[in-house]
């Protein structure tokens, strides 16, 4: 009995269902599609669909597919691509140009050295976006060339007061620059720039090499690529000392001359070195040999470079590299005069004895030699002359 009474309920529970589920099932059925429908026009209403662009930077892949074949390119037209992007407001708003990848494969470069330009998004969004682009990236191709070029260094500012800038030693001090065989042929020097301006003490810095043409020009390409990017430089600072220039003259003009003197200019030079080899500089001594000058001669004035009188060790600013040295030469030359008897004196005569000239003339002639410059600036009454009686008894002498 129980079992028939739980069938009995079973079933009518069932035609309950039934009842709820199937009644009016049409209107239910159009009723859950309108519904949708309605939900679909308030969603794109509430969140429409939008297009916006955006300005995106082209990065270039698969450039070894060039250098395999030994070529180098120049993007001519397409370094930057105009991206449309359609979407979702809600996503779209959310974008910027940072999020969008804009592409050119080098690999796929057509016979009119152009690609076409493929973007997408870097980041996942909640509803399908399109991007579109119908730019191409075009290039121009040359051969490449590689060649190692020596490395200097040009400093630029000034160190602090008391020191100079001693050697530069630039590593690697040679590099190789590759590119476009236009570009690389117009490369003479690679330089790096180092500041040293206040510096008092040694230093390392790592520089940008920068590529230069024989007029001093930069000469820059995007084909262009160092083999070291980054060059190590290390910089010695000395300390400075003022010295005097003296010069050592040797040897003895030819006949009939007579060294005078010797200048130098500057008479003080600055140099620069490390405290132990500058204490051992007191001057700097410049050796001149005089031997058969004349007054004439084309070596009286000379150009000395100081380096070679100095250790290794000490430095020498450029403006005091080379000093002048002008050296004085005069011809001597024999003059006479005349001296008035009344001006020649008596020395060393015995207190026994009383000296005068024997057949006395009222002047006497002698010949002088001196240099030229000196005799012909000196009056007769310049000269006195004496007479040295050691020795002499009474009688009559002759004496020098």
């Amino acid at each position: 009995m129980d079992r028939i009474n739980r069938d009995e309920r079973k079933k009518n529970i069932v035609e309950f269902w039934k009842q709820i589920l199937f009644h009016n099932l049409s209107i239910k059925l159009l009723s859950i599609i309108v519904a949708a429908i309605v939900w679909l026009l308030i969603m794109n209403i509430d969140d429409p669909y939008k297009t916006k662009s955006f300005v995106v930077p082209v990065q270039t892949t698969n450039e070894e597919a060039l250098h395999s074949v030994n070529k180098v390119y120049e993007v001519v037209e397409g370094n930057t691509a105009n991206v449309s992007v359609r979407g979702k407001r809600s996503v779209v708003d959310n974008l910027e140009a940072d999020d969008i990848s804009a592409t050119a494969d080098l690999s796929e470069l057509s016979s009119v050295n152009a690609v076409a330009i493929k973007v997408h998004l870097k980041k996942d969004v909640s509803s399908d976006v399109v991007l579109e682009c119908n730019q191409v990236l075009k290039v121009s191709l040359e051969d490449m060339e590689t060649k190692q070029v020596k490395v200097s260094v040009d400093t630029q500012g000034s160190p602090a007061a008391g020191y100079t800038v001693g050697e530069c030693i630039a590593r690697p001090n040679v590099i190789e620059v590759t590119g476009g065989s236009s570009v690389v042929d117009r490369i003479t020097s690679v330089k790096v720039t180092l500041n040293v301006n206040g510096a008092s003490q040694n230093f390392v810095k790592m520089l940008e090499p920068i590529a230069y043409d024989k007029r001093g020009n930069k000469v820059t390409s995007s084909t262009l690529s160092f083999s070291d990017t980054r060059v190590k430089v290390r910089a010695k600072l000395l300390q400075n000392k003022t010295v005097p220039v003296k010069v050592e003259v040797t040897g003895k003009p030819a006949a009939g001359y007579e060294y005078v003197e010797a200048n130098c200019l500057p008479e003080n030079i600055e140099i620069a070195g490390p405290e132990k080899a500058l204490a051992n500089v007191s001057n700097i001594v410049i050796p001149v040999d005089v031997t058969d000058m004349t007054s004439t001669s084309t070596s009286l004035e000379q150009e000395v470079e100081v380096s070679q009188y100095l250790s290794d060790r000490i430095t020498v600013p450029e403006e005091y590299q080379k000093i002048s040295i002008k050296i004085v030469i005069e011809p001597l030359m024999r003059k006479k005069i005349r001296i008035s008897t009344e001006k020649i004196q008596f020395t060393n005569v015995n207190s026994k004895y009383i000296a005068e000239l024997y057949d006395d003339p009222s002047t006497v002639e002698l010949t002088v030699e001196g240099r030229e410059s000196v005799l012909s600036a000196m009056p007769d009454n310049a000269f006195s002359a004496q007479i040295d009686c050691t020795g002499l008894g009474v009688g009559v002498h002759k004496v020098p």
